[in-house]
């Protein structure tokens, strides 16, 4: 089939399926996925930083090699976030209630300083050129710790949304390779990084699973003044 040439594509849409069946059997979480969904978008541009260094797909209309960026991206970042932000609520039953009483707007002021955040940790591991899925990791993981600080009930749901997320991410990984046999040899250049895998899927994949969940786990509840409860 033609669509299958287009893998980054395929992936896109397979991990689009978690969040889907989320949105689908908790209502309460749909405002989450809908809101995340949106604050993710811009992180589709970040894909340049990411093409061709660490993988080469295959981009509908060939945008990857003509933006830097493609389509793909803004499924990617949606898929993603629906399910990361949302596993751990998810599975352990969990509902997002109000954490106590504030200024409606200070939501404003923490989605800056997040971006802020991450643009400053972006612009130095570009600078010091860390490779861009090690880079993408650390800021993951290092603005949530920041946001941890002043929010200690997040560690616990931010550490475990990690783990589910990674697991979950690893899971629609297996379905990638089992389409495309032998798919992240041919186009990830792991061979640059750690070059290990677990059932073929490298160990970056998985380590990026995991800042992924740990992040969206944490950011939601911190950006909207959400705590967790039964």
């Amino acid at each position: 089939m033609e669509i299958l040439k287009y893998d980054f594509l395929i992936l896109s849409l397979i991990f689009l399926i978690p969040g889907a069946v989320i949105f689908i059997l908790r209502k309460d979480l749909r405002a989450t996925i809908k809101k995340m969904s949106l604050i993710s978008l811009p992180f589709a541009f970040a894909e340049k930083l990411f093409y061709p260094s660490y993988w080469e797909p295959n981009f509908l209309l060939d945008l990857g090699n003509r933006l830097g960026f493609g389509l793909e991206d803004f499924i990617f970042v949606v898929s993603l976030a629906s399910f990361t932000s949302t596993v751990y609520a998810f599975s352990f039953g969990k509902r997002y209630l109000k954490n106590n009483i504030e200024n409606p707007g200070l939501f404003l002021i923490r989605i800056f300083f997040i971006s802020l955040s991450v643009i400053v940790l972006i612009v130095l591991s570009v600078w010091i050129n860390i490779p861009a899925i090690y880079s993408s990791v650390f800021t993951m993981i290092a603005v949530p710790l920041i946001i941890i600080l002043k929010r200690h009930d997040l560690l616990a749901p931010g550490i475990l949304g990690g783990i589910l997320s990674a697991f979950v991410y690893f899971i629609l990984c297996l379905v990638f390779n089992m389409i495309y046999p032998g798919i992240f040899e041919k186009i990830w250049h792991t061979h640059l990084l750690l070059n290990k895998f677990k059932m073929g899927v490298p160990l970056e994949e998985l380590i990026y699973g995991f800042g992924a969940g740990f992040c969206a786990t944490i950011i939601y509840p911190y950006i909207f003044n959400y705590k967790f409860g039964s």
